[in-house]
């Protein structure tokens, strides 16, 4: 079995500076940057159009931006950025207008002051459970926010759609509910401070995910991985760090992790040394069920088992949690198959990538190579949000690099 991708569209020089972390909404790629820029890039293109002249930018903060991540449900479209300085941006976006305005939800002072780190949305598809915002900050804590978009229906409505989820009666049968029978009101989206995770010991939490199950998982730069119950905030799980221990400048720090679509798995990229590895857990009971791993001619691979020859820093699940994609400081996008654990494909990113030739970077301000860059991030790109030829059954990836770009890819073949 393979799933191999080929290249659609790419953006060299897109930013001013690296860019460190994507996030993909239907209508956009956004992508944030050292510069200082928050960029939207229109998703909706064909084959033939140039990204570069279908995105729009907002200048955020002069330390630059280093996380992002968007809430998106076609009535509101809120996206959350991070800056170097520690603070949180929120921003509501006009989809149809491509606008950008600021929104303060944060309400507390003293939160607004904390020097966070990671940001992480959830959308809640139950609806008595409500969606929620969740950060991290340098000391290790992880903040919790409920949130409300302001579109709320009446208790007549919430229980004709949950009759259409779960059936009505005892026959099973579904309700349906008419379109003249539905009524929102709108409001103004909102958040209320649900409370705070405190770490183990004190750690920087690199990361952070929020599973549809109604859990919560931070990792920390000690190579531990924390799971919580959303609801309560306690503590249910601790991953400790299983690292190259014993070398010189060895790191186990958990750059990313991501819970399954389903909520049922959870994949943890670390540090081993300066090797990246990726192990998956199974959330019921917590427990290590295997790894992912490639073929080295290092003198050190009988020592553990590496999924990239450099730190793994981005991770994503397809739609169906059946593929994971990552991508690390080697330069190289990995497709995984997850019952099997085999890599099914791999994507070599080079400067020489980029189509138009004013816009390749082969060195950095420094003078180093820039010729293989490092990729910072990727994300699965679903059915149907891309345009161009066969981007309505086809999956697609998105990352960023280095060499300061965006590259999109589809999925080989038709249906």
């Amino acid at each position: 079995m393979s799933k191999l991708f080929i290249s659609t569209a790419n953006a060299g020089k897109a930013h001013e500076a690296d860019i460190f972390q994507l996030s993909v909404i239907s209508p956009y790629t956004i992508t944030v940057s050292g510069d200082g820029y928050l960029k939207l890039w229109i998703n909706k293109l064909q084959d033939n159009q140039s990204p570069k002249e279908f995105v729009f930018s907002h200048f955020v903060h002069k330390s630059g931006l280093h996380h992002v991540d968007s809430y998106y449900d076609h009535d509101v479209c809120i996206v959350t950025c991070v800056s170097f300085s520690g603070e949180i941006f929120m921003f509501q976006i006009n989809t149809t207008e491509h606008t950008c305005e600021p929104i303060d939800l944060i309400k507390d002072d003293t939160l607004k002051k904390k020097s966070f780190w990671a940001v992480k949305w959830f959308k809640s598809q139950d609806l008595v459970v409500s969606h929620r915002f969740a950060a991290t900050d340098v000391k290790g804590n992880t903040y919790v926010w409920k949130f409300s978009t302001g579109v709320k229906k009446n208790a007549q409505e919430m229980e004709q759609d949950q009759r259409q989820r779960q059936g009505d009666g005892k026959r099973g049968e579904k309700k349906i509910v008419k379109e003249e029978e539905v009524q929102f009101a709108i409001g103004e989206p909102s958040m209320i401070f649900d409370g705070v995770i405190p770490p183990p010991s004190p750690s920087f939490a690199i990361c952070l995910d929020i599973s549809p199950k109604g859990q919560i998982a931070t990792g920390f730069s000690n190579g531990n991985v924390v799971v919580s119950q959303l609801s309560t905030l306690r503590p249910i799980y601790t991953f400790e760090g299983f690292g190259i221990k014993g070398i010189a400048q060895n790191s186990s720090t958990i750059r990313n992790l991501k819970f399954s679509p389903l909520g049922n798995l959870l994949a943890v990229a670390n540090d081993s040394g300066s090797y990246g590895c990726i192990t998956l857990y199974e959330t019921e009971y917590g427990e290590r069920i295997g790894n992912f791993s490639v073929p080295t001619h290092s003198n050190q691979s009988s020592i553990g088992s590496f999924a990239h020859m450099g730190w793994v820093f981005g991770l994503s699940f397809n739609s169906t949690g059946e593929v994971l994609a990552s991508c690390g400081y080697d330069g190289k996008i990995r497709v995984w198959d997850i019952k099997l654990k085999e890599r099914l494909s791999t994507i070599n990113i080079s400067a020489n990538d980029i189509e138009i030739e004013q816009d390749i970077l082969t060195q950095d301000e420094n003078g180093d190579s820039l010729l293989t860059p490092a990729v910072m991030d990727v994300s699965f790109i679903g059915k149907g949000i891309r345009g161009g030829m066969n981007s309505e059954t086809n999956e697609g990836l998105v990352c960023v690099a280095m060499d300061r770009s965006v590259r999109w890819f589809r999925e080989a073949g038709g249906k």
